[in-house]
């Protein structure tokens, strides 16, 4: 980018004019308070073009460190500890940015999704045949339906087995509203347990209760187990409904594990800096140096999962590479960039990659499983 007109010579003067600190013809800023040394009065091309040069100077070094730590694995991470740091975002600030920005951007569509799926749960869907008196009991809805399809016969009309097939599954989910037979607790015997039996309890039977009563409103749910229709046990309900489809579908416990990664990344940097620091105790690299080495890591996670949900997202979910993330081209990056920050020869990185590995899935799996035990309590 060419130099803005303002920095040109003969523009400079003799002193700052925010400091009156002496200037050289030659000085392009003070060098007491790093003013530009300029006496040319404001223009609106010099604002927009001082505006946009001070914008590209800083992106770059963000755009800089973004590209290292994807593309580089532990190249930044070297130059960093090594002094190069006007080059590249302050790592543990630049680490806070980004997971503040991921936890914000999870949270912002997973209220969305939520929001669309609570409100499917509510409504009931359109069904084919509508009655007019929504407060007709089981047997009422039956009799009308079966004086429906007889005068329809009695009256000559031809229906396609089809259409008659139709309204027969109608009569059946509609009149039929059967508690599931494994587990059913009622609202007194609840109230008389603990907490934890309660809401165990209470959940299983809301399980069983919608694997038989799919068609029903959560308020519809509630009055058929005769319990009461308070939020607590709405949104219990819910979560009834979420654990369900979390049986028939397992990634789904990605939506509950996801949102809490920020918060467990960073209290468990120091934790892994602590067993890098075991791992490469012959090395001149201190404590800190190894943290830098662990955001810069984790940094690489959460941007990696940026592309991901973009590509999901910008597909429809047709392209979903969370699993070949997590299996080949994670564990490739941590062990290039093990071996390029800490310089070691191949069997004694991949031997120490093992290890780290180990204890990094080890400890993964009991705070995600803390996390989201912790959720599902102080979210009921």
């Amino acid at each position: 980018m060419s130099t803005p007109i303002r920095l040109l010579p003969q523009f400079r003067g003799h002193k700052c004019l925010n400091c009156d600190t002496p200037l050289e013809i030659a000085d392009r800023f003070c060098h007491h308070c790093g003013q530009i040394n300029s006496t040319k009065k404001l223009a609106l091309s010099d604002f927009f073009q001082e505006f946009l040069a001070s914008f590209i100077s800083y992106d770059s070094r963000i755009w800089r460190t973004i590209s290292g730590i994807l593309f580089r694995p532990g190249v930044i991470t070297r130059e960093y500890c090594a002094g190069k740091r006007v080059h590249y975002a302050n790592p543990f600030r630049f680490f806070l940015t980004v997971s503040i920005v991921f936890f914000l951007l999870i949270q912002l569509v997973m209220n969305w999704n939520g929001s669309i799926e609570d409100s499917k749960i509510r409504n009931n869907n359109s069904s084919f045949f509508q009655m007019e008196n929504d407060s007709l009991t089981g047997k009422e809805v039956a009799l009308q339906l079966t004086k429906t399809r007889d005068s329809l016969r009695n009256n000559g009309d031809q229906l396609s087995s089809s259409l008659l097939t139709k309204i027969i599954e109608q009569q059946d989910t509609t009149s039929v509203r059967r508690v599931g037979p494994t587990r059913f607790i009622s609202q007194e015997k609840l109230d008389e347990e603990n907490f934890i039996i309660e809401y165990f309890s209470q959940t299983g039977a809301y399980m069983d209760h919608y694997e038989a009563n799919k068609n029903m409103t959560v308020e519809e749910a509630l009055e058929d187990l005769n319990h009461r229709n308070d939020k607590t046990n709405r949104l219990r309900y819910l979560k009834a409904i979420r654990y369900q489809g979390i049986n028939k579908n397992p990634d789904l416990m990605l939506t509950m594990v996801i949102p809490k990664v920020p918060l467990f990344l960073f209290f468990f940097a120091p934790i892994l800096s602590l067993f890098l620091w075991l791992a490469y105790a012959r090395s001149s690299y201190n404590f800190m140096e190894h943290m830098v080495f662990t955001f810069h890591l984790f940094t690489f996670i959460f941007l990696s999962m940026f592309l991901i949900l973009g590509l999901k997202a910008v597909t429809y979910g047709w392209v979903n590479l969370t699993l070949p993330f997590a299996a080949l081209v994670g564990p490739y990056y941590l062990y290039k960039a093990m071996r390029t920050f800490y310089q070691q020869n191949r069997w004694k990185t991949l031997l120490k990659f093992v290890f780290i590995n180990f204890v990094f899935l080890i400890l993964f799996s009991i705070s995600s499983a803390v996390f989201v035990i912790g959720s599902v309590f102080l979210s009921a």
